[in-house]
C-alpha cells in the first residue's frame, strides 16, 4: 500500500500534528456551542433569579455534563495523538468520525427533558446512545494506538467509560431519570482505571 501511494502521490500517513489542530478546532466549536443551548430556556423564562435557576435545573445539569464529557474527550484525544507520530488514512478516517460525533454533542444536549424527574425516555436514549458511540470510537482509537504503544490505562479507561454509558441506556429505558447517575460517573473511571491496570498489568 505504501509503495502504492509513492506512485500515485498520495500520503500513506498524516502527521498527528494536523489531526491535533483540527480537533482543537472541533471541540473548541462543540464546547462552545454545548453552552448556547442555554439561550432558548434563557430568554423564556421570567421572574427572580432563584426562580430561574431552579426552572433551568435539568437543562444546566446537562450542559454541565455534555461539556464536561467533551473535555474529557478533548484531554484523552490530544494524549492520544501525543503518542503517535503519524497516523494512517484509515485512523485518520476514524480520527474524523470521532470529531463529528463531537461536533453533534450540541444537538444532543439540546433534546428537552434529559434530567430531572421529568426526563422522558425517548430524549435520554438518544442523548445516551450519542455518548455511547463517542465512547467506543474512542476505544477504538485507542486500541489503534495499543497496536504499536503500550496503552493499556487508555484502553482500560476507556472500556470502563463505554461500560457506563451502555448500562445508562439500558436503565433509561426503565427509569431514565437515573441515567444521569451513570452518565457523571464517567468522569470518575480514571481512578478505578489506574488501580485494574495496576493490578492485572503491572510486571
Amino acid at each position: 500500500m505504501d509503495a502504492e501511494a509513492e506512485r500515485t502521490n498520495i500520503p500513506a500517513s498524516l502527521a498527528s500534528g494536523r489531526i491535533a489542530g483540527l480537533s482543537d478546532t472541533m471541540f473548541g466549536v462543540a464546547m462552545t456551542l454545548v453552552v448556547t443551548t442555554l439561550l432558548p430556556s434563557v430568554h423564556g423564562l421570567k421572574g427572580p433569579i432563584a426562580g430561574v435557576l431552579r426552572g433551568m435545573t435539568g437543562e444546566l445539569t446537562t450542559v454541565v455534563l455534555s461539556f464536561a464529557v467533551s473535555a474529557i474527550y478533548w484531554i484523552s484525544q490530544q494524549q492520544r495523538l501525543a503518542m503517535s507520530r503519524s497516523v494512517t488514512m484509515a485512523q485518520a478516517r476514524l480520527h474524523l468520525v470521532f470529531l463529528f460525533l463531537i461536533v453533534l454533542v450540541p444537538i444532543s444536549t439540546s433534546l428537552p427533558d434529559l434530567a430531572g424527574p421529568g426526563a422522558k425516555v425517548a430524549p435520554v436514549m438518544l442523548y445516551g446512545a450519542h455518548l455511547t458511540l463517542i465512547a467506543l470510537v474512542n476505544l477504538l482509537l485507542w486500541w489503534q494506538v495499543h497496536r504499536t504503544t503500550p496503552a493499556h490505562l487508555q484502553v482500560v479507561r476507556s472500556s470502563l467509560a463505554l461500560a457506563l454509558f451502555v448500562v445508562a441506556l439500558g436503565v433509561a429505558a426503565l427509569q431514565p431519570s437515573w441515567s444521569i447517575y451513570l452518565w457523571f460517573a464517567v468522569p470518575a473511571t480514571p481512578l478505578l482505571a489506574r488501580y485494574l491496570t495496576r493490578r492485572f498489568y503491572s510486571p
